[in-house]
């Protein structure tokens, strides 16, 4: 795969110093379709002649590193804030492809979601001139290939220290649904601290994309073969973190062996040797390797990939035992808790006893995965943990709860042993734990409610499942709501949710005759959605788009609801990653309440509603709103705050946009309306845009106050703006459900 910090990937920094990716999508920048003149289908070589010198956004191009089939690597300087990174410019095959650059960004954005310090940072993915380009952390290190080339292989202290940094940066990702598809000792940077970076995490994708009909052109190099699972190399789509763990033994076999575990051949032998032939054992081609840490590499390039770790946390333990029982001290932090791993039986020495012994050593392997699974998500910080209880003699020792996996089956056929309906999945979850659904399509379901509870629905492997919600839960402020997440979490990844307004609303099928209706209650907690398509699909406007009549009740895809007389101010968090909401219906609607907090970021993806994006109602609130590289829809405007009439009920609004699309069919994109004083409404709303384009009206703000109403105009604001009057194109609600059904892993 090409990359910008490996001389046999088609790059190169002189063996010293490597790029790498992973953290906050800073300054992302909407992709042009428009290819730069002249660019025709140019070489790495080429674009880094071309550009070298020049700026792209404010980014300055210091030193050509190298390149591949997907484009040329630049070392840069951020003039803005005035740091190294290394920059990734398209090939001009890709930067003119649609697909391939939508590709690019969402890719990007899924890696920009990490927050890892065994993992490169992405800072940026920008448009400039036609030129499309990503922007990386620069890391100082060589990578693993390298190392064991120069210094030989690696003594089993500094190996199993690698293993463990690298599998904790395969947990984080899993955790955010992202699949690396290319880990090798190329891809692993060790830093002059001994940490290890995993980098290129969450784009690999990308590059095998970039050619269908010819794996040469592919980014796919002969050294990626030599590290393959056998599931992916059939169908890369297959790939999720067990091929990832297969590619990880295959590394770990380099680092004690000094060789992949299939080095001679052709590539079509090594990927069949993949696919039927055992490894060589460790132990004989170096005995002092210890036989426990051998096992563990030959489970993890077991063929099938039920037979190997399931999560890389359950290696982690693994590797952790070992460690302890060989006396090893880590170069990186251990994790918080570490017990003894899940026990695995060896094939060659299978005793029927062992049986109740692994179960048990298993299960309390799993308590260990347990405390990795609870890590919050990227947008929180990890939060202090208390000390463990201390256990005094003869007292029973309290035994945690295991987080689990519940699986939901195709309920069009036979359900497997162990699956559940996804209504039993919710009735059982404990906190902590996590529902995937197996199925395609959209299965009915009744609402459901979470109270405390912290839960991940997920989609599995390949899969598009949807819920469609049958009935409707009553929150706490009394709004008639689908899945009532009160002070929970709820954590949704590739997942289509929607509610059936003729069974779960009544009166007609209509949102406009219920009183209030959500498919979200927010309280105290908060919600995740990534990749997630949103539906209130109102049977008198099916497609959500159709201009609405006044609704009777407040209709809303969140409501956020602070209770009313709660000591000190409540928050709340709502974050989406390339999430499609459609429907007639506001997307967040804050009723009144006591005070509040909501932290809102939405990247990617975009809104299509004949109504507001951002509704209140007064009271004491605060919110502020990311909007990053998304489209947002809104014929009725973007952001509408009224009052109850007093200047300490007055909600306060701060939006933050880079990237955006705002289309209204009219409306002024803010508007506030009350009867408090029209000065005291002007500083409650800042707006700093950068980047974005505002279609479909000429008024910017619009302050209906007591005593007049004033239409702040866009040409009159001190900043700059994008603007038409006139909307150039609505989105097409079908192609946005068509773009997230493609959008399968």
């Amino acid at each position: 795969m090409d990359s910008y910090h490996d001389p046999a990937d088609s790059v190169s920094d002189a063996g010293s110093v490597r790029a790498g990716l992973e953290g906050r999508f800073d300054e992302a920048t909407v992709i042009s379709a428009n290819p730069p003149a002249g660019l025709g289908a140019a070489s790495a070589a080429d674009i880094g002649r071309n550009l070298l010198g020049t700026m792209l956004g404010p980014y300055r191009l210091e030193r050509f590193i190298g390149g591949g089939g997907m484009g040329a690597v630049f070392r840069g300087h951020d003039t803005t804030l005035d740091r190294v990174v290394a920059v990734k410019v398209l090939a001009g095959r890709q930067s003119h492809d649609e697909d391939m650059l939508r590709r690019f960004r969402n890719e990007a954005q899924s890696a920009a979601r990490l927050d890892h310090e065994n993992i490169g940072r992405v800072y940026a993915v920008g448009s400039e001139q036609g030129w499309h380009y990503i922007v990386f952390e620069f890391i100082e290190g060589e990578n693993l290939r390298d190392l064991v080339r120069e210094e030989g292989p690696f003594d089993v202290a500094r190996t199993i220290d690698v293993a463990v940094q690298v599998a904790d940066a395969l947990e984080h990702a899993s955790q955010r649904a992202v699949v690396h598809r290319d880990i090798k000792p190329s891809n692993i940077v060790i830093t002059p601290t001994g940490r290890a970076r995993v980098v290129d995490m969450g784009l690999a994708r990308l590059h095998q994309m970039a050619g269908d009909h010819d794996l040469t052109m592919s980014g796919m190099t002969l050294g990626t073969f030599d590290y393959i699972s056998p599931e992916q190399a059939r169908d890369p789509r297959a790939a999720d973190v067990r091929s990832d763990l297969y590619s990880l033994g295959c590394t770990v076999f380099y680092m004690l062996i000094g060789r992949p575990p299939f080095a001679e051949g052709t590539m079509v032998q090594k990927l069949l040797q993949h696919q039927q032939e055992p490894p060589p054992a460790i132990e004989e081609l170096r005995p002092d390797v210890p036989r426990r840490l051998a096992a563990i590499v030959e489970r993890l390039m077991e063929k099938d990939p039920a037979d190997r770790h399931q999560r890389p946390a359950e290696l982690v333990a693994d590797l952790l035992a070992c460690a302890d029982a060989e006396g090893i001290s880590l170069v990186g932090p251990r994790p918080a808790v570490a017990v003894s791993p899940p026990a695995r039986r060896d094939r060659r020495a299978a005793l029927p006893w062992l049986v109740p012994l692994a179960g048990l050593a298993a299960t309390v392997g799993w308590l260990w995965i347990g405390e990795v699974w609870r890590r919050p998500t990227a947008a929180t910080d990890a939060p202090e943990t208390d000390p463990p209880a201390v256990t005094q003699p003869g007292e029973p020792a309290e035994i945690p709860v295991v987080p689990r996996v519940l699986r939901v089956g195709d309920p069009a056929l036979p359900l497997r042993p162990g699956d559940r309906t996804f209504a039993e999945a919710i009735e059982t979850a404990a906190d902590g734990d996590t529902i995937e659904l197996a199925f395609d399509g959209r299965v009915d379901t009744p609402a459901f409610a979470l109270a405390s509870r912290r839960l991940v629905v997920r989609a599995a492997g390949g899969r598009r499942p949807g819920l469609r919600f049958t009935s409707t839960l009553t929150s706490t402020a009394g709004t008639a709501v689908a899945c009532d997440i009160g002070a929970g979490s709820l954590d949704l990844r590739d997942v289509a949710l929607e509610i059936d307004p003729a069974t779960a609303v009544g009166a007609g099928g209509s949102f406009r005759n219920a009183p209030a209706v959500a498919l979200f209650a927010l309280g105290s907690g908060s919600l995740t959605c990534d990749a997630t398509l949103l539906e209130l699909r109102d049977e008198m406007s099916p497609d959500g788009l159709a201009m609405a009549e006044a609704a009777v009740g407040r209709t809303a895809f969140v409501s956020v609801e602070f209770p009313r007389g709660a000591a000190g101010e409540t928050a709340a968090a709502i974050k989406m990653n390339a999430v499609r909401a459609l429907g007639d219906a506001v997307i967040i609607d804050v009723p009144p309440g006591g005070p509040g907090r909501v932290d809102l970021v939405w990247s990617g993806g975009g809104v299509a509603t004949p109504r507001q994006f951002l509704t209140t109602a007064g009271g004491p609130l605060g919110i502020e709103a990311e909007l990053i590289d998304a489209v947002f829809a809104c014929r009725d405007g973007v952001v509408m705050l009224r009052d109850g009439g007093d200047a300490a009920g007055l909600a306060t609004v701060a939006v933050t946009a880079r990237n955006c699309e705002f289309l209204t069919a009219g409306a002024p994109l803010v508007a506030q309306s009350g009867v408090a004083d029209p000065g005291d409404y002007e500083p409650r709303v800042t707006w700093r845009d950068r980047g974005s384009r505002h279609e479909g009206s000429d008024v910017f703000r619009r302050i209906d106050g007591a005593a007049e109403r004033i239409d702040m105009l866009f040409r009159d604001q001190p900043a700059a703006f994008r603007h038409a009057s006139q909307v150039q194109q609505w989105p097409d609600a079908d192609a946005w459900r068509a773009e997230w059904r493609d959008q399968v892993d």
